[in-house]
């Protein structure tokens, strides 16, 4: 699995981010959900979620009084499969954003958030992006 943290400074977000993950990471981000402050139903369903263990899913958590996310796309059956899934959990965590801060969801101010997001989340998931690098790992 690929764990990632980032802080997005100008708006005072965490996001805790993993890639590629399979059943047996799951603890640890059960873990970080329930630091985060998930709990009752919304927690069962992303523990039933992650230890599914499918391909092509994916889970985003946010606590908007913490400014803070979870954000997980597991294995993936190809570099499009893996883009798609990106694409779907960072478009749950934009409207969090722009809920909690008040953007427009359309606007500019949000896509260089998330373009800065996908920026320093780039060098830890290139090679998923990628069939041929799949490959030669065995992905």
């Amino acid at each position: 699995m690929i764990k990632q943290t980032i802080y997005i400074e100008k708006i005072g977000w965490l996001i805790h981010a993993y890639f590629h993950k399979s059943r047996y990471d799951v603890d640890d981000i059960m873990e970080k959900l329930y630091d985060l402050g998930c709990d009752g139903d919304t927690a069962h369903k992303a523990f039933d979620n992650l230890m599914n263990d499918s391909l092509n899913t994916g889970l985003c958590y946010s606590n908007y009084r913490h400014r803070a996310s979870v954000l997980v796309v597991g294995k993936t059956s190809s570099a499009a499969e893996f883009f798609n899934s990106i694409v779907h959990e960072l478009m749950h965590l934009q409207g969090h954003i722009c809920d909690v801060i008040g953007l427009d969801p359309k606007g500019e101010e949000i896509a260089y958030y998330m373009g800065d997001l996908s920026h320093e989340m780039y060098p830890n998931i290139s090679h998923l992006l990628c069939n041929c690098c799949r490959k030669k790992e065995r992905i």
